[in-house]
């Protein structure tokens, strides 16, 4: 045990190392914009992976986000609802995170074992679908300044990556998609980075807390710079657009 306390102590200790480098390298112009477009100190961007719906589709994903889904993600989607205490794990708090409405579907379709998330086989498929799309739009991207970042873009990603490839692999695989060789042993699986991105708070308080219920554990020998890079990075994971699918398509009678 304490070997490997000292090989995640040196591993920690190479990584900040490495930030730091790659940050003055960054500093001298060897610099290249974030992954979704933006500048560092910008605001988010609305979700790419949200299929905007028209004014009828989205009163009526609302009305049924309501009746189906508020009792336990709360009127907002923030998950703070009254019954939040008897799930496990919690009710994910769908204001934190970008959703592709394709990946909400699948989730519709397929529940997520392990957790108080069914399969929601009762509704039809143009109500499935038309609370995916007002559900993707739940999402409130992050507001960041450039005082606030560690390093310029380039030096964040790489970092971001080393420290990915380390630490979180294993589990959620070399591609974020939650295929790493250890996830078959846990419910719920990891989730897909590719289908959802979570804002730079929920990252950073999902990394320094676990998610209770789940085999997602804390991590607090990171530095902050470390857990600012690996957001960075599995920010960058997301790949959703109106055209990308992630869901499985149902069985049409």
């Amino acid at each position: 045990m304490a070997a490997r306390k000292r090989k995640t102590g040196r591993g920690l200790l190479f990584l900040s190392s490495t930030l730091l480098a790659l940050g003055i390298l960054a500093g001298i112009g060897l610099t290249v914009p974030p992954a979704d477009g933006s500048s560092p100190g910008a605001s988010g961007k609305p979700n790419p992976g949200a299929t905007k719906p028209s004014n009828s589709d989205s009163l009526r994903g609302r009305r049924l986000f309501m009746r189906d889904c508020a009792h336990c993600h709360g009127r907002s989607g923030d998950g703070n609802s009254p019954v939040r205490g008897t799930l496990h794990p919690a009710p994910l708090d769908l204001t934190r995170f970008d959703l592709a409405d394709s990946f909400i579907l699948n989730v519709l379709h397929e529940g997520v074992p392990g957790s108080d998330m069914p399969a929601w086989h009762v509704s039809p498929e143009e109500d499935l679908r038309a609370v995916s799309a007002y559900t993707a739009g739940l999402g409130r991207p992050d507001q960041r300044s450039e005082s606030e970042w560690f390093a310029p873009p380039e030096a964040l990603q790489e970092a971001g990556r080393r420290i990915y490839i380390m630490h979180c692999a294993r589990c959620h695989g070399e591609a974020g998609v939650g295929d790493g060789k250890d996830a078959g042993r846990y419910l719920p699986k990891p989730p897909n980075f590719q289908g959802m991105r979570p804002s730079f708070s929920a990252a950073k308080r999902i990394i320094e807390r676990g998610i209770p219920g789940t085999a997602m554990a804390s991590w607090p020998l990171l530095t902050q710079p470390e857990v600012q890079a690996v957001t960075y990075y599995i920010r960058s994971l997301y790949a959703a657009d109106p055209q990308t699918s992630f869901a499985k398509a149902r069985p049409q009678p």
